[in-house]
């Protein structure tokens, strides 16, 4: 027999319990208590509002709000009304929260004042900081609300935050809610004096205790995952149960590692979200001896589908925990790829079936029949089933183990890695906490990086590792190479205080992993301490192509050696022109084959190119000052100003100066800025690591502020590609939305020659003006002054000043002034053509004004502060400088 009735929906279960304990605390937050009573009149007076409102069966309410008392209040409000709650997060960004109120078509949202600018116009909103109006606001005849025994009609919809195209959303009704409740009720029951934290899954987790006489208190989101704050909370509100993702708990005992001590309250811990590492579950049972430990499995699609006690089920050989026996296993289906059962021991996929399915999925007809599918094994009328994607196996013991997820594989080299085998070989055998492991860039170059916690308490069987300035870690490759094979030891590695985790989920957030480290560079682009290409920098080229340890190859050792043959030193060219930026051919590799003749034959090719170019210069420069015949503006072209376009492609704004455009562009239009961010070679998975970048530029000059990004959007790319790295219908498309281009991008350096800087300066500036004559975008090109020498009267230039080719070598010495002089021929020629250009001639840039905020790479900006170590200053007869 079950602990509810389970023929009465949820708003009934509520009134229910409200008649039985009217005066125990039912609800908290940090500004409120309610009692049972209490709650049940802010809810029936809220729920009148929302009738009025025209909310009425299978309609929805919108919930966007904080954390709260009032977001309880708000959902149990929409469900006396007769309507389904829309779980709205404060945390999507603008243009999801939208796409979900266009799908979703709520009635009427519930929000704060502070958040009613997020909702476009025409939404009817009832905002609980402001007075209730005396009317009822519509003239709507008001509905009969749906029959209490009514367990088909909608409860809430949730919308998955998804990683590509349109959220979906999860349309559940009360049938599935009343079962999953009641089912946790029997595995784990709570009573009057019970205190439920409700932080992760929040939505979820909320209504559970007020069905049994419970406290439900609302941990807001400030302090949801923040681990100081969060066990504070705990320990001050006398939380007795809580659910947290492993990822939280293992972040919470990081700073806790006697967390039982601080919490002694505490009786239940459900763990939901993630797989439970063996590990992890193992320092949670040491830190929280008196707590129960549940792992649980579920989706928003199925509600609970396997959960069971963490000390019961630890298995010490195994890398993670089981999720539990099967709550439903005469619906708990694991299958192979042709729908079979499979024999237990066997792992497959898994399925789900039964009354707690969800309907699916919102004005999603096509892909809620591709989820759910006929129950083939289930001869009830209608019976489906659904697919979770997630690979399980049932073990001897009658545990389900979730094995792996389908299509999570990582794909290295022609082999398979799975993610999890390396992060339970690192946890294991260094001195690491957590670790997560990642697949970083594309192709041949593609390599696995670990990002991983310290663990304080080291020992001669977990030993503390060491990672370079690199990111690499040999002693780490040595100590695992015994336990994985090559292909699956981390090239990289990036130690972290924290895991950072979802907002939302309070999973491992992988988009918002920093980048791996490269090398290091001077902001001009140069290595200074030595030569670009070296023994080191080869011999990776060499390991990735020979699938052999770095650590294995040494200078004298010869590429034939090491198992190479003739279709791999062909692989080892294409690598290796990739990786340098220029072509190295196949022949040039023949011979010599070690390692250190290698390294003189790419140094030699790279010199003998730049030496070509430098021999000829004026030639070269006539060529690069040709634009290409097919690169015309549409006929009209018309000049737009900065204030006038919607869309603008901003270069450059990880530099100095790209950075101070980026921020005047957003305070002085309304515009949506894309900003093109070097990658060599550029995908759209490189999209959170642009905005890293671009993100510490912006701190580091004092600029940064989150609401930057809600307008600007990171674009992938490289100047030196055709088509800036993009493919043809990425190149079309970024063209179509964009009414002005200001490029300022550059690879700047006053040492380099000209052949060394020509692909990113001018061959770049030619595809930025190719992008802008297919819609006949403005393009406002940021040149240098270094394009003319000093004047000989000493009075300077007229703006439209230019020298002829020929006299370029002489009157422009640098490198960098002679590609921005080319760069300009081009923009030149395109506005002969009839594209709207501007070209805006820079000096020398000083600091910034009132911040003080200046470029510390500059050669000026250097001189100052050597000469104030120093205390003397250069004395140079004739000598000027200018500052823009």
């Amino acid at each position: 027999m079950g602990v509810l009735d389970t023929t009465k929906d949820l708003s009934a279960l509520f009134i229910h319990q409200v008649h039985q304990t009217p005066e125990a605390l039912a609800l908290e937050d940090q500004d409120a208590t309610y009692t049972y009573a209490e709650l049940d009149r802010k809810v029936a007076d809220l729920a009148s509002r929302l009738r009025h409102h025209g909310v009425e069966r299978d309609s929805s309410v919108g919930v966007l709000l904080p954390r709260s008392a009032d977001y309880v209040i708000a959902c149990l409000a929409a469900l006396r009304a007769g309507g389904a709650f829309l779980v709205l997060e404060l945390a999507y960004p603008p243009e999801l929260l939208a796409d979900v109120l266009d799908d979703a078509r709520p009635s009427v949202v519930v929000t704060y004042r502070a958040e009613t600018g997020k909702i476009k116009e025409g939404i009817p909103l009832i905002v609980l900081d402001e007075q209730a109006p005396t009317t009822n606001g519509t003239s709507k005849e008001l509905s009969e609300t749906p029959d209490e025994s009514d367990l088909d009609k909608l409860a809430f919809i949730a919308y998955s935050s998804g990683t590509t195209g349109k959220p979906k959303g999860i349309a559940n009704p009360h049938r599935a809610s009343v079962l999953s409740y009641d089912l946790r009720f029997g595995l784990s029951d709570l009573k009057p004096g019970d205190r439920v934290a409700c932080n992760v899954f929040f939505v979820w987790e909320i209504l559970r205790p007020l069905f049994r006489g419970a406290t439900t208190v609302a941990v807001p989101d400030e302090v949801s995952y923040d681990p100081v704050a969060l066990v504070e909370l705990l320990r001050s509100k006398e939380i007795t149960e809580t659910l947290m993702t492993p990822t939280l708990l293992a972040t919470v005992l990081s700073r806790h590692p006697k967390l039982g001590d601080r919490l002694p309250h505490l009786r239940t811990l459900w763990l939901n979200g993630e797989v439970l590492a063996t590990d992890l579950a193992r320092r949670a049972l040491k830190a929280l001896p008196k707590v129960r430990l549940l792992n649980v499995y579920s989706a928003c699609e199925t509600h609970e589908i396997a959960c069971g006690d963490v000390s019961k089920m630890l298995d010490d050989e195994a890398p993670y925990c089981p999720v539990g026996p099967p709550i439903d296993p005469e619906h708990t289906y694991i299958l192979d790829e042709e729908g079979k059962k499979l024999e237990a021991g066997s792992s497959g996929e898994l399925f789900f079936g039964g009354p707690m399915l969800a309907r699916g999925y919102l004005n999603r007809p096509e892909t809620t029949a591709n989820a759910f599918t006929p129950d083939q094994f289930d001869e009830s009328p209608g019976a489906r089933k659904y697919k979770t994607g997630d690979l399980a196996r049932i073990l001897p013991s009658g545990l389900l183990e979730i094995t792996g997820r389908v299509g999570a594989m990582i794909k290295l080299r022609g082999y398979s890695v799975v993610p999890g085998k390396v992060e339970d070989a690192v946890v294991k055998h260094l001195a690491v906490k957590q670790c997560v492991v990642i697949a970083d860039g594309d192709g041949l170059e593609r390599q696995l990086v670990a990002y991983i916690v310290r663990d304080e308490e080291s020992s001669a069987e977990r030993p503390v590792m060491e990672i370079d300035g690199s990111g690499r870690s040999p002693a780490a490759r040595k100590e695992l190479s015994s336990r994985l094979a090559q292909y699956m030891l981390p090239a990289l590695w990036v130690e972290m205080k924290e895991l950072p985790t979802h907002e939302v989920s309070g999973k491992i957030d992988l988009k918002a992993l920093p980048p791996p480290p490269r090398e290091t560079l001077a902001p001009n682009g140069l290595n200074h301490t030595k030569d670009s290409i070296g023994v080191n920098e080869v011999a990776e080229i060499w390991a990735d192509t020979l699938h052999v340890s770095r650590k294995s190859i040494k200078p004298e050792h010869g590429f034939f050696d090491l198992g190479g043959h003739s279709l791999s030193l062909a692989e080892l060219a294409a690598r290796v022109s990739r990786t340098f930026g220029f072509r190295v051919p196949v022949a040039r590799l023949a011979d010599p084959t070690t390692l250190e003749g290698h390294v003189q034959t790419i140094r030699g090719v790279r010199d003998g190119q730049i030496a070509a170019v430098q021999a000829d210069l004026p030639a070269v420069l006539r060529e690069d000052s040709l634009l290409d015949s097919d690169i015309k503006p549409p006929p009209k072209a018309k000049i737009r100003s900065l204030k006038e376009a919607d869309t603008v492609l901003l270069t450059g704004a990880t530099g100095f100066l790209g950075a101070f455009l980026l921020n005047d562009l957003l305070e002085s239009t309304s515009a949506t800025i894309i900003c093109l961010v070097r990658f060599a070679n550029p995908s759209e998975s490189d999209v959170s690591a642009g905005v890293a970048r671009m993100r510490r530029n912006l701190i580091d000059l004092g600029l940064w502020s989150d609401a930057m990004m809600e307008r600007v959007e990171i674009l992938p790319g490289n100047l030196e590609r055709k088509r800036l790295g993009l493919s043809s219908d990425k190149f079309a498309e970024l063209a179509a939305r964009i009414q002005v281009v200001v490029h300022a991008a550059a690879t700047v350096n006053l040492v380099y020659p000209y052949a060394a800087l020509r692909a990113a300066n001018v061959g770049g500036t030619r595809e930025i003006l190719r992008l802008a004559c297919l819609s006949g975008a403005t393009v406002q090109y940021v040149s240098t002054n270094g394009v003319l020498p000093p004047s000989a009267s000493g009075d300077g230039w007229p703006e439209d000043a230019m020298i002829w080719v020929d006299a370029v070598p002489e009157k422009i010495p640098d490198g960098y002034g002679q590609t921005k002089w080319a760069a300009e021929q081009l923009v030149y020629e395109a506005g002969r053509r009839g594209l709207p250009v501007r070209i805006l001639r820079a000096g020398t840039i000083s600091g910034h004004s009132a911040s003080g905020a200046a470029n510390a790479w500059d050669l000026l900006t250097a001189l100052f502060v050597e000469s104030i170590i120093l205390g003397y200053a250069p004395d140079v007869e004739g000598w000027r400088a200018e500052m823009t």
